[in-house]
């Protein structure tokens, strides 16, 4: 069984570790927990960037990287990834485990200091950030966000939980604007990270083979002290059912192929008890190759070039995607509903249920075998506060059962129809 350790380093700063010597790297992270859908979405989004540039030690990304060979090749990239309505903005980082590196005695803790050293002690130039760092990452970013339409699979959902969750933080960009990017000064950067650093709750994460209290020395003392004070997570608004009835909205893009998205609410997090039947009901509808999306609207009916379900655990919210010529939006749209309401009204077999079951262990057993996955699911825990693990929950995955799997289909109910309609001649 998977072992996980959570400390507390310092008020507010808390440490997960998951001891292991089955990777030759360890994984470690280092991200302040901010509320999404603020007005300094921009500034949360390039922050990282403009802290990678460089450190008080190592002020440009030439001196950093001297420094990271000298750890064996380490990397530490920035990270900024939505968990329901809360940010997780820092640094993610990878270096070989000492145990397999000689003279490499005392590596994991210079990582965590070099980790934690990019928010401790960053770059600065008068007092404030680089003009030259924020200037070049701001355009960066606005260059990120005007892109994401340069891929409309991804687009489209992305579009659909803007429409489904306007009036919710969740609807709100991680990267936040084109204009609130471009808007993003030095000097106004600086006091939004100040305050971040000072009043966000801090996860820290690591994954290897070194001795747990040694991990929590290193980065107990990489952190150093901080005063006492209420650091509050930010949490998820969940709603259960949409405000309103189910609304439909198409929009046009210069593209061959439309790209129809269905978003449905089910009210069920990872909190939840019903939710590993909430992840076999996904897998059966739309989150497999067997699934009733792609056997039926995609290899029967083909009503569609794909065809997917997923689920938004943080938020309670599941998506279909699908890409369709425009004369199929009628078909595959009815398609899709029928294929749910078969689920509901108990169409799923036994087969098809130990299918998903199949595709949901192998899945969560990929994880294990992944330190970044795990540093990754971790981090979800933690922003939801929970403690269980990937052998708890695959042991709940074997233990659903069918009149689970069709109770939790019964609470999944339709919010938005979003069609990204091609206009390409």
């Amino acid at each position: 069984m998977q072992k996980m350790i959570r400390k507390t380093v310092a008020p507010g700063v808390r440490l997960t570790i998951v001891p292991t010597d089955k990777f030759k790297t360890s994984v470690m992270s280092a991200c302040l927990l901010l509320p999404l859908g603020t007005a300094h979405a921009s500034d949360y989004a390039v922050l990282p960037r403009v802290l990678r540039r460089g450190t008080a030690h190592y002020p440009d990304m030439q001196a950093l990287g001297g420094a990271l060979d000298a750890l064996y090749g380490a990397r530490v990239e920035p990270s900024v990834r939505r968990r329901g309505e809360a940010l997780a903005v820092g640094f993610i980082s990878d270096v070989i485990d000492e145990t397999y590196a000689p003279g490499g005695a005392g590596l994991t803790a210079q990582a965590a200091a070099l980790l934690v050293s990019f928010w401790k002690q960053p770059f600065l130039m008068g007092g404030v950030f680089s003009p030259d760092y924020v200037a070049g990452e701001r355009e960066n970013l606005a260059d990120r966000v005007e892109a994401l339409k340069n891929d409309p699979r991804s687009y489209a959902v992305r579009r659909l939980y803007e429409l489904m969750c306007a009036d919710e933080a969740f609807g709100q960009s991680e990267l936040g604007t084109v204009d609130g990017a471009r808007a993003i000064r030095p000097d106004a950067l600086y006091k939004v990270y100040a305050q971040a650093l000072t009043g966000a709750c801090v996860e820290l994460f690591y994954c290897g083979a070194m001795e747990p209290a040694a991990v929590e020395n290193a980065f107990a003392e990489a952190w150093g002290a901080r005063e006492a004070g209420d650091y509050a997570m930010p949490s998820t608004r969940v709603l259960a059912r949409p405000a309103g009835g189910p609304r439909t909205v198409v929009e046009e893009m210069d593209v061959r192929q439309g790209k129809l998205s269905l978003g449905f609410r089910t009210g069920i997090t990872g909190a939840d008890e019903a939710y590993p039947a909430l992840m076999l009901f996904n897998a059966a509808f739309g989150g497999s190759t067997s699934s009733k999306l792609f056997m039926n609207v995609r290899e029967r009916l083909h009503l569609c070039y794909y065809a997917s379900s997923s689920i938004e655990r943080q938020k309670g919210l599941l998506s279909v995607s699908s890409g369709i010529e425009n004369t199929s939006y009628d078909a595959a749209r009815e398609e899709i509903l029928r294929q749910l309401s078969g689920m509901q009204q108990g169409g799923l077999s036994d087969d098809e249920l130990e299918s998903a079951r199949r595709t949901v262990l192998s899945g969560l057993q990929s994880m294990q075998d992944s330190p970044a996955q795990l540093e990754n699911f971790w981090l979800s825990q933690s922003v939801a506060g929970l403690e269980w693990g990937l052998d708890d929950l695959s042991k709940r995955i074997r233990a659903a059962t069918r009149d689970e799997v069709i109770a939790t289909a019964n609470q999944v109910r339709l919010d938005t129809v979003y069609f990204l309609k091609g206009v390409a001649q």
